[in-house]
């Protein structure tokens, strides 16, 4: 399982560490009873009979014989394959165009020789076009004419085929990514979408969202 920053010149391995934000659980401190158990009530909780187990031995069992979940989904199960993708000398008039007649929202900026130069967005060539800005100012309008390379984001995070998709997931949400590229060795391979990961849970619905 591995992240890539990619470019149309560059592939650098990216550390979970960096990616994800830390956990949002706290330390947890003792605490002091408010209410001491005096010994013959503690005695009487602790014993144990046949016909009367112990209401903690009955929620191991109960866990115990749940059923058991499958291994985990990988990106290379989920992800489309091949990918619509874009040269960046290609027009935002020819995306909007598949967008439309494709259906999909990302397109994969790749080079004539199969590296992935950047992603686009129908948000991101709808936004240029207007001449808003990210901070949505406005600016003049832009033609359709324009390459797509000018719109696109580079560099671009990605994936190698063997991700967890759990993890997939989590940056969908910490990171606000709408679509992530699968490569290997530089090569794109697929792309997964957020509506890939929801027909997955979908498809799986014993998948265990979190190990």
């Amino acid at each position: 399982m591995t992240f890539y920053v990619q470019g149309l010149n560059s592939n650098e391995r990216m550390p979970q560490g960096e990616i994800f934000k830390n956990s949002a659980i706290e330390k947890m401190q003792a605490v002091t009873p408010e209410q001491a158990i005096d010994g013959e009530e503690q005695h009487r909780r602790g014993q144990e009979t046949p016909d009367q187990p112990h209401a903690g031995a009955q929620a191991y069992q109960s866990v115990k014989q749940l059923p058991k979940t499958e291994a985990a989904l990988l990106a290379e199960q989920i992800m489309s394959s091949p990918v619509v993708t874009l040269n960046p000398q290609a027009t935002a008039d020819e995306a909007l165009a598949l967008f439309r007649t494709r259906a999909i929202h990302h397109l994969p900026i790749v080079s004539s020789s199969g590296q992935l130069a950047g992603i686009v967005s129908d948000r991101d060539i709808l936004r240029h076009l207007s001449g808003i800005t990210e901070n949505y100012q406005q600016q003049t309008l832009r033609s359709r004419d324009e390459p797509v390379s000018q719109m696109m984001r580079s560099p671009v995070l990605t994936a190698s085929r063997d991700t967890d998709v759990r993890y997939i997931a989590r940056l969908f949400v910490e990171q606000q990514v709408g679509a992530l590229p699968i490569v290997s060795d530089g090569k794109l391979q697929g792309i997964i979408a957020r509506s890939d990961v929801l027909s997955a849970v979908m498809r799986h619905f014993a998948l265990e969202l979190w190990a």
